[in-house]
């Protein structure tokens, strides 16, 4: 399992590094939009359509590090109080089910990029597509973190459970 801990580890420093660049990069872009409109009245053309693209792919990989860490929406009342064995399977029942959900998202996602993913945007003339992977790819990592914890709630000996 140590081996598993460590490529969870390795992925969830990619994501957040990737995320916190991308914030970073989207603070930068506001705050010239903003200096340019207001003191030179002009703008950085496409600036506003890049942010909003920006803003698409922090939502979708955020989304996956929080079920990296468990921390999306959950309601422990009854469970915290069944007894561990039961605990963990519905526990792993869960996370199952958000398994089967993401990966139905990535199935639809690829028809609808394969539909709508050669529009061009409007200001920045490039394909929708390279925007639109951003639903596909965290569907996926949603996924795989899932099925992680699903697999640490059968098999992990040191499985806290759903306490914090």
């Amino acid at each position: 399992m140590e081996w598993k801990r460590q490529a969870k580890r390795g992925i969830d420093a990619a994501l957040n590094a990737t995320i916190g660049l991308t914030f970073l990069c989207m603070a930068v872009l506001i705050i010239l939009l903003v200096v340019m409109r207001y003191f030179f009245n002009s703008s950085i053309p496409g600036g506003n359509e890049l942010l909003r693209f920006a803003f698409i792919y922090t939502t979708f990989f955020g989304s996956s590090v929080l079920i990296g860490r468990q921390e999306h929406i959950s309601i422990h009342l009854a469970t915290k109080h069944f007894p561990r064995p039961l605990r963990r399977a519905v526990a792993a029942g869960g996370d199952l089910l958000v398994v089967a959900l993401h990966i139905y998202l990535l199935l639809l996602s690829f028809r609808w990029i394969g539909v709508t993913g050669g529009n061009l945007a409007e200001e920045l003339k490039f394909p929708l597509r390279y925007v639109q992977i951003a639903l596909p790819i965290g569907c996926g990592l949603s996924a795989l973190y899932a099925l992680n914890h699903a697999i640490d709630a059968l098999f992990d000996r040191e499985w806290g459970g759903n306490a914090r």
